[in-house]
């Protein structure tokens, strides 16, 4: 009962959502920091070489295990962004805030899939997609997984739909399929989302073949684009698809990056998740029905991913996004529950409860001890590239380890202009094995160091401190000489030469 009058009594609040998810995700955006280098050398530095021709290029991109689709997307407000401010943070930041736009299509689809169940549930789905710390804070990474999750998602709230129209299963097809362009491992976990919602036209009686056309149809366009923004490239098209497969599980180079047990991603939630695993299982128990392929595309990308060798948190994002929604769904759902068996004005006291439940584990969650290792940024180097690239004197910049390259947000971070050299320990090019002997001996290619120490940065003569991030026990100091730069060109420790040098 109180839920059928909340219905019919209250206006939509879909809108105050979504602003509140807006606010919140050009927050996220705006902070400064990348969650995983690949959030840069996966797709804003090769999208940034579309542009300039200049990019640090990994060991993914020289075996052609990346499709160029998300890179040439990604190009569009990378270009707004360096037109507007060529020498501020706008290019870093027009990206960050296309991923957050992009993510509002899961409060929508939170909505449109609790909506019939009820409003209610309609209204706290959203709002926990609008505001669960995961959401929130990966909504603005420039990484496959958050945007492949931001495509499925919506479209599993238009497969879902009973009478879905022609053109929402063309754009559900289309979204699917730009999903697996993002992350290919995710499409078992399209498929079984898709069989899953429509198990039942499965029998050759209520077979529809224009559904399943439309649906398809409308992934094949997602791949012809791709296939033409690869062979623009001079690639092979999907060629990339079985070369991943090649490197990562044939050759298992991921494994260098580490490797952990079989279930290392249930122990990672665990100690993320905390107390809250509990009243989420039960939010699962009960709305799991409200989207049945969402729970079937969690198990199987959780599977699939422990069984894989090497692993970080953001694989399973789409496990960790679904899961969520399915609670909120619900909890939604035991709102209604408690309203029949106990009447409109308790269970309008369980509704509150149930809101300000959500809000506070969100806070307090992402507060935990073990969040910080699953979802923190790389905030150092973001501020450091940004001193570099507001200052026009800056005409070379050279990375002496302990700082590394993956700490920085590449070339995208620093001026049109401005090479980049890495001199690290053990490098063959290296004579005599020392990195500042060697970086001294080339320093007229670079007019500022940047390195990591335990306390005051060494300097060598001629060069000051400049600017300094971080802790006492790991500062990230600029080391800066007047002057110009020279012979850049041909210095064998320019980032790409030592990248390709030692296989990285």
């Amino acid at each position: 009962m109180f839920v059928r009058r909340w219905q019919h009594s209250s206006r939509s609040p879909l809108y105050g959502i979504l602003l509140l998810a807006i606010l919140l995700r050009i927050w996220a955006a705006l902070a400064p920091g990348f969650h995983h280098p690949d959030a840069i050398f996966q797709y804003l530095e090769p999208a940034h070489r579309l542009l300039s021709g200049e990019g640090v290029i990994t060991w993914e991109w020289r075996t052609g295990i990346r499709s160029w689709l998300l890179p040439t997307l990604f190009a569009v407000p990378l270009a707004v962004g360096q037109a507007l401010s060529p020498d501020g943070q706008l290019p870093l930041m027009l990206p960050r805030l296309a991923t957050g736009a992009a993510s509002l299509g899961i409060v929508w689809a939170a909505w449109n899939i609790g909506r019939r169940h009820s409003l209610l549930t309609a209204t706290l789905a959203a709002f926990v997609a609008a505001t669960w710390f995961e959401l929130v804070f990966f909504a603005a990474e420039t990484l496959s997984e958050p945007l492949a999750v931001a495509a499925m998602i919506p479209a599993a709230a238009l497969i879902a739909d009973p009478r879905p129209r022609t053109g929402k299963i063309v754009l559900a097809g289309a979204l699917f399929g730009l999903a697996v362009f993002a992350r290919p491992h995710y499409a078992p976990a399209v498929a079984a989302l898709v069989v899953v919602s429509w198990w039942h036209d499965l029998a050759p009686r209520r077979f529809d073949r224009r559904r399943w056309g439309a649906l398809i149809g409308g992934a094949v366009l997602v791949a012809a684009a791709g296939a033409v923004v690869d062979a623009r490239q001079g690639l092979m098209p999907f060629a990339w698809i079985l070369a991943n497969f090649e490197q990562n599980i044939v050759h298992n180079v991921s494994a260098r990056y580490g490797t952990f047990p079989i279930l290392t991603y249930v122990d990672w939630s665990r100690q993320l998740w905390s107390w809250w695993l509990i009243p989420a299982i039960i939010g699962v128990r009960f709305g799991w029905r409200q989207c049945p392929g969402l729970l079937a595309a969690a198990a199987v990308t959780l599977l699939l991913h422990s069984v894989i060798p090497h692993k970080e948190y953001r694989f399973v994002f789409l496990t960790v996004a679904a899961v969520t929604l399915l609670a909120a769904f619900g909890w939604g759902e035991l709102i209604a529950i408690a309203g029949r068996r106990w009447g409109a004005s308790k269970a309008r006291g369980v509704a509150i409860a149930v809101f300000a439940m959500w809000g506070a584990a969100s806070i307090g969650v992402a507060q935990g001890n073990s969040s910080p290792a699953r979802i923190r940024p790389s905030t150092d180097g973001w501020k450091t590239f940004a001193v570099l690239r507001q200052d026009p004197a800056v005409c070379g910049v050279a990375l002496i380890e302990p700082a590394t390259f993956t700490a920085f947000p590449g070339t995208v971070g620093l001026r049109r202009g401005t090479p980049i050299s890495l001199f690290t320990s053990g490098d063959p090019a290296s004579r005599d094995g020392d990195r500042w002997t060697t970086a001294l001996r080339w320093r007229q290619t670079f007019n500022r160091i940047v390195t990591v120490s335990n306390g005051p940065p060494p300097l060598p003569p001629g060069y000051r401190v400049d600017h300094c991030e971080g802790p006492a026990e790991a500062r990230m100091c600029i080391i800066a000489r007047p002057g110009t730069c020279k012979d850049g060109a041909r210095s064998p420790f320019l980032v790409n030469r030592v990248l390709a040098r030692r296989g990285y």
